[in-house]
């Protein structure tokens, strides 16, 4: 009896905290007025309860942006719109045979040498 009691205190308690969490998670827009910031600059493309780098740093330097320098952005890679021929249309099998056979003349050679 006394562990389901315990449970369902706990249940209420998440219950409680559920409907309770959009409020506490709220954006406030006196942050952004104080900085004359828009919203994104500390928020994230997901929403306002997420942070991108500058609203954490704002969030632990005592809701302050001073001192803050953004990371440099990186450029990602372009994706080839097109395939680019080199001129070389070789498969591993070609270079493969080449090789061997190159192998096996040389070491023919060196045994007609030493005959």
């Amino acid at each position: 009896m006394n562990r389901s009691k315990s449970i369902q205190i706990f249940l209420l308690f998440m219950l409680v905290f559920m409907v309770l969490s959009p409020v506490l998670s709220l954006a406030r827009p006196e942050y952004a007025a104080k900085e004359s910031r828009n919203c994104p600059y500390c928020h994230s493309r997901d929403g306002p309860p997420q942070l991108n780098e500058a609203g954490t740093f704002y969030g632990t330097n005592n809701h302050s942006l001073l001192g803050y320098i953004p990371s440099p952005k990186v450029t990602p890679t372009p994706v080839p719109t097109e395939e680019i021929v080199i001129g070389v249309h070789m498969n591993t099998w070609d270079v493969g045979i080449q090789a061997f056979i190159t192998i096996l003349l040389i070491i023919a050679l060196v045994y007609i040498i030493r005959l």
